[in-house]
């Protein structure tokens, strides 16, 4: 029987063509277009807005309202209004700092307690003419009374602020108040909020 090998030139012949065929599939390969680059400036998020500064003794006016006077064995109460009195939003959060004022305009320390009333501490926005409030309460005394603080009004601290602003401390009339008595106790005040509602310390609480 006789067998066909195949002559030296047709394997080679098969190997070059192999050869030629693996280029071609390598080269075409490679040749593929690469994927578009993603457009960073469409990608970004955008920047985040800064939060409005925290309000300071010079963005606001104090308002203290007496919501009962108390007597020597009763507390008084009242409601403190922090109105933005500026031409900038800014926010306060956290509790209101006090001091007696003297009839000599001087400072009379008081103690301080502060209680999360009527809630936590809460950041309050204020845009230009809008209002904060909290409520604050104190224990009154006879001025024969040597641990009494007879004083004429209050000065006010806006949270994690330096500086003291006068408050105008008036009745449920309107009037001006003038005299406050305050036992050694001292007072204590509530959180600052966002409205009213809830912030005077009911007798008892």
């Amino acid at each position: 029987m006789n067998v066909h090998k195949p002559s030296r030139s047709s394997v080679i012949g098969t190997g070059t063509l192999a050869a030629t065929l693996l280029l071609t599939v390598c080269g075409t390969a490679g040749a593929q277009t690469p994927p578009t680059a993603v457009d960073k400036a469409t990608t970004a998020t955008a920047a985040p807005r800064s939060a409005p500064p925290r309000c300071t003794a010079d963005d606001l006016a104090a308002t203290v309202q007496l919501q009962n006077t108390g007597s020597a064995k009763n507390a008084g109460s009242a409601m403190v209004m922090l109105q933005n009195k500026g031409s900038r939003t800014c926010t306060l959060r956290g509790y209101p700092g006090f001091a007696g004022l003297l009839a000599n305009n001087r400072s009379d320390t008081l103690a301080v307690k502060r209680v999360p009333h009527p809630g936590p501490p809460m950041r309050v926005t204020l845009k230009p003419g809008a209002t904060a409030f909290a409520g604050l309460k104190w224990t009154t005394c006879q001025k024969s009374d040597k641990n009494c603080h007879v004083i004429a009004g209050l000065r006010l601290t806006p949270p994690d602020g330096n500086r003291q602003l006068t408050a105008k401390v008036v009745g449920l009339n309107g009037q001006a108040v003038t005299q406050l008595t305050v036992s050694a106790a001292g007072l204590t005040t509530g959180t600052l909020q966002s409205t009213s509602q809830g912030v005077v310390f009911t007798p008892g609480s």
